[in-house]
């Protein structure tokens, strides 16, 4: 599959995709054309929407070469679930992501000075973005997947990511952990009371407007039984991309931040281009359903580099995660003017 023919006139181009385009950008082209090796495009439909929407692509992209770095079979014989799958098991996988509301801002594009400030509100718009994703997903196994023979006896995953208003990297796992398990990590309350430990609470709903609150921790009862885990990153972007590429060239340094176990403020790396090293799934999560019908097995879809969420018995968390796990990262590029 040829990425990179043109097959969108240039006013319709997806301004990351026009970016990817330019000449110094020929390692992170062969990123994702590595990504795409064994990709079968089922509706002829791909080039074009790569090119056009970017963000949805580039996310089954990076989930393809998640499950082929897995050792995942892959049968795309079968148009939707995106990903019918061999891990060790087999499994349905469907691809979203959190996208903008009607007429909000895109991810991209903007500057440093645009960094929100509340980040409670931020935290509770990201996590409605997420919920609608989810519930949508939900809805159409509901009323057409379940119904496939190929899907039928399967364990069934939503795949997230985040790309739902400018910055949405920032937000890392505090809104998947408040859709799916009600549990909310309160930074800026840890920061007003000087708590020595994050505070985190449990949240039933977020609030949508004056009129409507959304409920939260589709985990907590077998409402979404169905739905057997999450896979969830919001660092699955076009940093992602130049993280992996072999561009030594690059004058570029990378903030990565990592869990601190000797206290709340998370260990801050600075990296310049030609030493920084990220793994390909530094930065993803699987968040288990403990209620699912067909539960998904701790090793399906096991990897060193990742984490995985289980609620325990007594319905505390078990996270399973490498100790320097990406937390976040921010990059900063220089550009020499003429």
């Amino acid at each position: 599959m040829k990425l990179f023919d043109e097959v969108v006139p240039p006013h319709k181009q997806h301004a990351i995709y026009k970016l990817i385009c330019e000449e110094k950008y020929e390692a992170e082209r062969a990123v994702l054309s590595d990504w795409a090796k064994g990709f079968i495009d089922r509706d002829g439909k791909f080039p074009y929407e790569f090119q056009s929407t970017f963000e949805p692509c580039l996310w089954e992209l990076y989930l393809h070469a998640c499950l082929k770095e897995l050792g995942a079979s892959i049968d795309f014989t079968f148009c939707s679930p995106d990903f019918v799958a061999n891990a060790g098991e087999d499994l349905c996988i469907e691809a979203t992501i959190a996208a903008p509301a009607f007429g909000g801002a895109p991810p991209h594009g903007h500057g440093i000075d645009e960094i929100p400030e509340n980040f409670n509100e931020f935290n509770s718009q990201a996590t409605l973005r997420i919920c609608n994703s989810f519930t949508s997903k939900s809805k159409k196994y509901k009323d057409d997947y379940s119904k496939f023979d190929h899907v039928k006896g399967k364990p069934f995953v939503i795949a997230i990511a985040a790309f739902d208003r400018p910055f949405s990297h920032m937000a890392a796992s505090r809104p998947i952990l408040s859709a799916l398990y009600g549990l909310y990590h309160d930074e800026e309350l840890t920061r007003q009371c000087g708590a020595e430990n994050i505070v985190n609470y449990n949240v039933e709903a977020v609030i949508k407007n004056e009129n409507t609150d959304i409920p939260l921790g589709f985990f907590l009862d077998d409402s979404y039984s169905h739905v057997s885990a999450v896979i969830y990153s919001s660092l699955a972007t076009w940093g992602k991309v130049r993280a992996l590429a072999d561009n030594q060239d690059a004058e570029s340094i990378y903030y990565t931040f990592h869990p601190n176990e000797h206290g709340i403020k998370s260990i801050v790396r600075v990296t310049p281009k030609n030493e920084y090293v990220e793994n390909l799934v530094d930065g993803l999560y699987i968040l288990h359903n403990p209620f699912a019908d067909r539960p998904l097995s701790r090793t399906t879809l096991d990897h060193s580099r990742l984490t995985q969420f289980f609620v325990r018995e007594d319905g505390e968390l078990e996270i399973i995660a490498p100790d320097d796990f990406l937390l976040l990262r921010f990059l900063t590029s220089i550009r020499v003017r003429p």
